[in-house]
């Protein structure tokens, strides 16, 4: 039998699964750790310069979480 067919790591795409569950987890808050209203805005595909948002009690820069963002959303504009 080749070295093709054997069952350990022959798989396509073997190496990219993620075995380890911590690791997806560490990876998963990076993603969502607090960012800017403006990232978010865009991470969406908005416009963040025409569309309108609750910026009360909110500096400039203040990072967020994304459901905090959501919570704040009055009016979006799409980027075209």
């Amino acid at each position: 039998m080749s070295e093709r067919f054997k069952s350990t790591g022959s798989g396509k795409g073997d190496k990219s699964r993620i075995s380890d569950i911590n690791k997806f987890s560490r990876n998963m808050e990076k993603i969502y750790e607090k960012k800017t209203l403006q990232f978010w805005c865009v991470w969406e595909g908005n416009d963040s310069d025409k569309s309108e948002f609750n910026t009360e009690d909110l500096k400039e820069g203040q990072k967020i979480s994304y459901s905090e963002y959501m919570s704040r959303i009055i009016k979006l504009h799409k980027l075209q």
